[in-house]
């Protein structure tokens, strides 16, 4: 996959959605595209009152990151959107482009040298004075993104070493190295949660990297709708012509339709009942549906 950095937001060509490929901006209507952020706002906000704040209790801080000099406040939802936002944000940092893209960087820790951790209630203060926003994504797309890019494409040495680990796991054929099926992949995800084991962030359910229902947030973006929502945080934060978008050229062949049902189909009911039970949370705080999944299932 080949990642290029070459255009701006005030440009009237394209801006990135860095996990889906790139989308062309719509001229939306700014009343509309109002009453669509004012609408998700309240409907998570209903449905935290319904959950009991997503049974979280103290507002989770470790992937909020505090951009003081655009005083902007944005929650890191790996897998939905993050290679985007952490070029924009390291360049606002003062790093380079060759150091931002390096495969060796990583660009979590590399923000955290210019922008530190913040204590929960630092933090709560921060959302007050800043504008803060989240990127979503439906939660079971995000999980076929994370099994793609981290265990099937074996380019990162930890994930590829999983990858191997999760086979072995659910394959006794004496084979050392394999990879897993998106089966073996939602099997391991179930039983690491009801071990109580901690979630790989890649996959983490939102409501534990970000703990949204203690937040306060000024637009949630959805990676459906990135480049309308995208222009519109642009147009509120100042940061028209600051945001440079990502072209990427992905070697993917199957639309996103194509690739659910093809690892969904793969899944027992009972299977997919116990996964929904993991991000259930997330489909309903964020407004999405999970039938189209249940509809595959054997």
């Amino acid at each position: 996959m080949r990642l290029s950095y070459d255009h701006s937001i005030s440009d009237p060509k394209y801006y990135e959605n860095a996990e889906l490929g790139v989308f062309w901006i719509n001229q939306n209507d700014e009343e509309s595209t109002e009453t669509i952020n004012q609408h998700r706002l309240l409907h998570l906000r209903e449905v935290c009152e319904r959950h009991n704040n997503g049974q979280k209790y103290t507002i989770e801080p470790s992937f909020y990151i505090h951009v003081k000099n655009e005083s902007l406040l944005y929650c890191l939802v790996f897998k939905s959107g993050t290679t985007s936002w952490f070029y924009n944000i390291n360049r606002w940092a003062g790093f380079s482009k060759e150091e931002i893209l390096d495969a060796k960087t990583d660009n979590f820790n590399l923000a955290r040298k210019k922008y530190p951790y913040e204590m929960p209630n630092v933090l709560l203060t921060t959302m007050k004075n800043t504008y803060s926003f989240i990127v979503v994504r439906d939660p079971f797309e995000r999980l076929i993104s994370a099994y793609e890019e981290r265990l099937l494409s074996q380019l990162n040495p930890y994930y590829r070493d999983l990858a191997h680990r999760i086979y072995r796991k659910y394959h006794q054929d004496g084979r050392e190295y394999g990879l897993p099926t998106f089966q073996d992949f939602v099997r391991h995800v179930v039983e690491e949660h009801q071990a109580n084991k901690p979630c790989d962030l890649h996959w983490r359910p939102i409501n534990d990297l970000c703990t949204p229902c203690l937040a306060r947030y000024d637009s949630i973006l959805k990676m459906e709708t990135y480049a309308r929502d995208m222009e519109y945080l642009a147009n509120r934060t100042q940061l028209t012509g600051k945001i440079k978008a990502v072209q990427m050229n992905h070697s993917r062949r199957d639309s996103v339709e194509r690739l659910i049902k093809k690892y969904f189909s793969q899944l027992t009911k009972k299977q997919l009942d116990d996964l929904y039970d993991i991000y259930k949370i997330d489909f309903e705080l964020f407004e999405y549906s999970p039938d189209k999944y249940f509809a595959l299932v054997k």
